[in-house]
């Protein structure tokens, strides 16, 4: 009986552990869909530019000049970079921890990063790169 316990409370941390392991994943729309077909939907989905909030602007800075091309981007200018991307962040709710994809679309693929974030906290994860994700 004690080694089932064990084995079920294993088998629960392997299983949100790969829910959010971003890496294993290629292109962005596979980790979304893997999220969404385990139960993990879009918890927020931010698209008004006029009302990104503080953190929200840093991070999409932040993304945009992960870009070697970007790298000396003013705040503005990577937020001009973005509306015109027709960015938006879209928030996982995924146990303690949130996931948060910042992207924009300068042409047909999708750009940015994916950002793991606790209360004021974000750290990247990966980043996203002609729809690829690319971690480091």
């Amino acid at each position: 009986m004690k080694a089932l316990s064990i084995f079920l409370v294993l088998s629960f941390f392997s299983f949100n552990a790969l829910a959010v392991e971003v890496c294993s994943f290629q292109e962005t729309w596979e980790l979304q869909d893997h999220l969404e077909s385990s139960g993990i939907k879009p918890a927020q989905i931010s698209k008004n530019h006029k009302r990104f909030k503080f953190i929200e602007k840093q991070m999409i800075h932040h993304a945009i000049t992960l870009d070697t091309w970007a790298s000396g981007a003013t705040r503005e200018d990577a937020l001009d970079m973005f509306e015109r991307g027709e960015g938006q962040i879209t928030y996982f709710s995924i146990d303690s921890k949130v996931l948060a994809f910042v992207q924009y679309w300068p042409g047909d693929n999708q750009y940015g990063a994916i950002y793991e974030m606790r209360n004021s906290v974000y750290k990247v994860v990966a980043s996203i790169r002609d729809s690829f994700i690319e971690c480091k």
